[in-house]
């Protein structure tokens, strides 16, 4: 029962520990602009969403909540403080807020479900599970965002709301997929070599 009781204390640590670090990595990319790559016609590609994704699949819900969280709070901050032209639109918690928060919702259901195929189906490995989960979250998130400015801003259409998914988005995601599966590549690798060598330990 103590054994149970220690690594089951452990695994909260670990999960409190990255979703400080995770929450930490979201605030520095959103306010010092790190999160924003720039692109062509100064429009720019977002990873500040990334971090909120990661908890989801690493830690779970209630991390990628909190995380998703300081997300949306921060955009809402900085719109606040610093908006101009359609930024002034995320003072708006619709906006701002609620797309964060169902975002970790979205990811945390896709990768449950992928992680199930996954250990039903040797022909599915579960990091091509989470490689569409981080895309297909990544999609979901803009088109949410998008589509509330449509409806809240005269200024924003629904086609444009279109051609932001194909010249921003998709780029959004692929680089989501990279760094998703690239974490949990190197995450799976180190608890496959530390297997390993509890193995060799006991024989």
């Amino acid at each position: 029962m103590e054994n149970t009781n220690f690594y089951s204390k452990q695994k909260r640590n670990r999960m409190l520990a990255g979703t400080a670090a995770l929450s930490a990595l979201t605030v520095i990319f959103s306010f010092t602009r790190l999160g924003m790559i720039p692109w062509f016609s100064g429009a720019s590609i977002t990873i500040c969403h990334i971090p909120a994704i990661l908890a989801a699949i690493l830690f779970g819900l209630p991390s990628g909540l909190i995380v998703g969280g300081v997300f949306g709070v921060s955009s809402l901050i900085l719109a606040a403080t610093q908006g101009t032209g359609l930024d002034v639109f995320f003072v708006n918690p619709l906006v701002s807020v609620l797309p964060r928060l169902t975002l970790p919702v979205v990811v945390y259901l896709l990768n449950s479900l992928f992680l199930k195929i996954s250990e039903k189906n040797a022909k599915f490995p579960y990091l091509v599970g989470v490689g569409i989960t981080a895309f297909l979250g990544t999609m979901f998130h803009s088109f949410f965002v998008l589509s509330m400015l449509a409806i809240l801003a005269e200024e924003v259409t629904f086609p444009m709301v279109l051609a932001v998914l194909v010249g921003n988005s998709l780029l959004e995601a692929a680089a989501s997929v990279i760094v998703c599966v690239a974490v949990m590549a190197v995450k799976l690798g180190a608890k496959k070599a530390q297997k390993s060598k509890l193995e060799e330990t006991e024989n």
